[in-house]
C-alpha cells in the first residue's frame, strides 16, 4: 500500500510518498476514504517525504484537503519524518510501570 497511517487518539496521521504513480494514487485515494470512515477522525496529519512531488502525489494531496474541508477536519501539512512504530497496547500495558503482571488462572 503507498500510504501507512496510525491513529494517535483522535488523530489520524497518514504518510504519503511524493513519488506515488498513478495507479498508487487510485489505491491511495481508496485507502484514504476507507480511513476517514473507519476511524472519523477530529485531525489529520499528513507527512511528505522529502523530494519533488510527482503529479499523482500532489493530486492526493489535493483530495486529502478537500476531504477535510468537506468535512470541517483541520490538516496539518509536514515533512517531519514519519513517527516511529510503537509496541503493541498489550505489551506496552505489561511493561508499564506499576502494572500489575498477568494473573490468569487456567481451570
Amino acid at each position: 500500500m503507498p500510504m501507512e497511517h496510525t491513529c494517535e487518539g483522535r488523530i489520524l496521521a497518514l504518510s504519503l510518498p511524493a513519488d506515488l504513480d498513478v495507479a498508487e494514487r487510485a489505491a491511495a485515494t481508496l485507502h484514504l476514504h476507507t480511513l476517514f470512515f473507519a476511524y472519523r477522525p477530529r485531525g489529520v496529519r499528513l507527512h511528505v517525504s522529502h523530494g519533488p512531488a510527482s503529479p499523482a502525489s500532489l493530486s492526493v494531496l489535493a483530495r486529502v484537503h478537500r476531504l477535510c474541508e468537506g468535512l470541517g477536519i483541520p490538516v496539518t501539512l509536514t515533512d517531519l519524518p514519519w513517527p516511529p512504530r510503537t509496541r503493541p497496547a498489550a505489551a506496552a500495558l505489561s511493561q508499564a510501570p506499576g502494572s500489575r503482571p498477568d494473573r490468569s488462572t487456567s481451570r
